[in-house]
């Protein structure tokens, strides 16, 4: 029998149970957390009475945007605001508290015409109610038609001096320059999953709801930032009842258990490929999604990284998962740790349009035990994994024998004309920009005079091929073909010699007179 997932001391409304993200949005600046620059100005402006006429409020979901926007609308209406955040008890603090004419909320997904923005703007002329300011705040603004954005420029420019626009989008770069340069912009950053962490355990105490400590900083990552997806994964990890595990976090995530990941990661790291490819297929099998698993061991190889380089001071976990990456951080070295992030960061491309993502995500794993790598960190790896298992390598260098010289690279090419231009555009193909690839294929009229390879060139290609950065690159092409020619640049004939072309004509012609024309 399922047992309920309802909080027990979850507020209740029309029978529905209240998100612990809705029930805990902060109503004051104080509470606002990570978002620290923003806040100190906003206060700031309700404290010397100093608003503004526009706000931009830009940044990823969930970290504050709306709820910043919504305490800014209220303490600057407040009577006697408190460090900057409305105090709850004014005469206008009480008028605000529920449904009120003078904070308007709109969402621009759904009503983004220019009937809804001349709607708005038939409205501003009417004062507030009860308090100093009538606030719009206009959610998802990218999502205005064109032709709302333009309906929307001079009132947004010159508003009433009562009222207050706010405009709150995840995807500013939507949003045409000429919106964006009459707001006072803030940008939200991503959340410290550290004060994420803070933020559930808070939640979690007040609602009296018991868990192991070793959730917190999983809850925190999975939120990727933001507090509202971080504390909505929080509210499905809740049982009545029930103790939150770090094992029932992990199903409900998708994530792979602790010890599948210390499992697989020893396998790599000590280059154990048939272990490697058990323990993938092990994960595989319990219908894991593998760029989840790749996230999870990229995150436990950092966290070993870390204690690697700065000791266990920015480590976050229970007692015991500390001790475990300490003991791993001890048996590995830096360049082995960068290897394996490396090598798992860039396989989330190769998992999204795999047809088998558990393979691709196999062969990662192999490659990484085998480091195969082309950096020399991943060499010298191998060279000090093989001295750590009894085998000593020893420098043979001077009983080997000196090879011949090698020849010079150009001793069997061809040095005509034709053969060097050829290499030369074959240089280009691989090293310069296209253009001068592709005017270089088109000179078919190239020779060697002297110590000069003379090209002929037509008058739309003189002066590219006449360029100094064209020159340039010539030369560097000289210097890799190991060319020790002048490069000459001639301007092709294209007029006719009338006095040769007469007599030619003569000879054709036979007694045939021509009276020929010179112009």
């Amino acid at each position: 029998m399922l047992k309920s997932r309802a909080i027990k001391t979850q507020a209740f409304f029309g029978g529905r149970a209240v998100e612990l993200y809705r029930k805990y949005r902060p109503g004051t600046f104080d509470s606002v957390i990570g978002q620290n620059h923003i806040v100190k100005t906003l206060i700031n402006q309700v404290e010397k009475n100093r608003v503004g006429h526009a706000y931009l409020f830009t940044g990823t979901r969930g970290t504050g945007k709306t709820t910043c926007a919504k305490i800014f609308a209220r303490a600057i209406n407040c009577l006697s605001p408190i460090n900057g955040s409305p105090c709850g008890k004014c005469e206008a603090c009480s008028a605000l508290s529920g449904q009120n004419l003078d904070i308007i909320e709109m969402d621009a997904a759904s009503n983004n015409g220019v009937d809804h923005i001349r709607d708005i703007i038939d409205r501003l002329k009417y004062p507030p109610v009860n308090g100093k300011y009538k606030v719009y705040i206009i959610d998802e603004v990218h999502m205005l038609s064109p032709g709302a954005f333009n309906a929307f420029l001079k009132t947004l420019e010159e508003p009433p001096s009562y009222v207050v626009f706010i405009l709150a989008t995840t995807e500013i770069h939507k949003l045409p320059q000429t919106i964006i340069s009459r707001c006072m912009r803030f940008d939200f950053r991503l959340v410290p999953s550290a004060l994420i962490g803070e933020r559930i355990k808070q939640v979690y105490d007040s609602e009296g709801i018991q868990y192991d400590e070793d959730v917190i900083p999983l809850l925190s990552d999975a939120g990727e930032g933001s507090v509202r997806d971080a504390l909505t994964i929080a509210d499905r990890c809740v049982r009545e009842g029930e103790r939150i595990t770090y094992d029932d976090v992990t199903d409900i995530l998708g994530t792979s258990k602790r010890q599948e990941i210390y499992a697989l990661f020893d396998a790599i790291i000590t280059g154990d490929v048939g272990e490697t490819l058990k323990n993938t297929e092990s994960i595989g099998r319990k219908g894991k999604i593998m760029s989840v698993v790749a996230k999870d061991l990229i995150s436990f190889t950092k966290d070993v990284l870390l204690a690697k380089t700065t000791g266990k001071q920015l480590l976050r976990g229970s007692e015991d998962a500390i001790n475990q990456i300490l003991i791993r951080a001890e048996r590995c070295d830096v360049n082995s740790l960068v290897s394996v992030i490396k090598i798992f960061s860039s396989v989330d491309a190769d998992l999204r349009y795999s047809v088998s993502p558990l393979i691709t995500f196999e062969m990662t794993a192999v490659r990484a035990a085998r480091l195969y790598d082309s950096d020399v960190s991943a060499l010298e790896e191998r060279i000090a994994r093989i001295e750590r298992n009894g085998v000593t390598i020893v420098d043979n260098s001077a009983q080997v024998k000196p090879t011949e010289p090698e020849q010079k690279k150009n001793d069997d090419r061809p040095m005509d004309a034709i053969g060097i231009w050829g290499r030369l555009t074959t240089y280009f193909r691989r090293n310069e920009s296209m253009s001068f690839y592709t005017v270089a294929g088109q000179q078919n009229r190239v020779k060697i005079e002297d110590k000069n390879l003379v090209v002929e060139a037509n008058t739309t290609d003189y002066d590219m091929l006449m360029s100094q950065p064209f020159r340039d690159a010539v030369e560097r092409a000289f210097r890799d073909d190991d060319v020790t020619l002048n490069f000459v640049v001639e301007r092709r004939k294209t007029g006719v010699d009338m006095d040769r072309e007469s007599e030619r004509m003569k000879k054709l012609s036979g007694n045939v007179k021509f009276n020929i024309i010179k112009k």
